[in-house]
């Protein structure tokens, strides 16, 4: 389970040629609580893969997030930007801290005052670093990068915004080779003030 809070750095508009342009910058930093499920019995250092798909970290961690949004009228990018800093959990494991840079292209179809549908499609770039065993011993088969292509949508109700996206990798290396990213699925929910 995670929280994330951002701060409304900017929000402007201009108008260019009788079309609005705007522009929003939202900083923040998040925390993610040890709520999942971690196994020690499987941080087997020589089958690493096990380790990296567990249902949770058992680690308190970290997150610094930026996010820039640019829309003409209908038409937008957004960008958003993530640095995820791991914890040991008590097991002396330390997963590697992860970066993560997501750009999409939508279009925003107002159906009326209260509701906005958005569909999207873009690329999520995310390169981790190698894990850690006791602070000391690097886990190899750990760590690595990967490009993924994303499609998927965004309904907005006022201050609530419910969405959901398909991702598939179109290009990676993780865990040296010997660890393979399939199709995946994500959906969220959040809450203006």
């Amino acid at each position: 389970m995670s929280a994330i809070g951002y701060y409304q750095a900017f929000n402007k508009e201009s108008v260019i040629k009788n079309k609005t342009l705007s522009q929003t910058l939202w900083l923040g930093g998040g925390i993610k609580a040890p709520t999942g499920t971690y196994n020690p019995e499987e941080k087997n250092i020589g089958q690493s893969s096990l380790n990296t798909f567990q249902l949770g970290t058992g680690s308190l961690d970290f997150s610094l997030n930026a996010m820039y949004d640019i829309r003409l009228q209908n038409v937008g990018v957004n960008v958003n930007s993530s640095y995820k800093i791991n914890t040991s959990n008590k097991y002396d494991y330390q997963y590697g801290n992860k970066f993560t840079l997501n750009m999409l292209g939508y279009y925003r179809f107002t159906v009326n005052d209260k509701l906005a549908i958005t569909p999207n499609t873009g690329v999520l770039f995310e390169t981790a670093s190698k894990d850690w065993k006791t602070k000391d011993i690097q886990v190899w088969e750990t760590g690595g990068r990967s490009l993924i292509g994303t499609i998927g949508a965004e309904l907005n109700f006022g201050r609530v915004s419910i969405g959901a996206n398909f991702q598939t990798p179109l290009s990676q290396n993780l865990g040296e080779k010997k660890v393979e990213s399939k199709n995946r699925g994500m959906a969220h929910i959040s809450y203006s003030f």
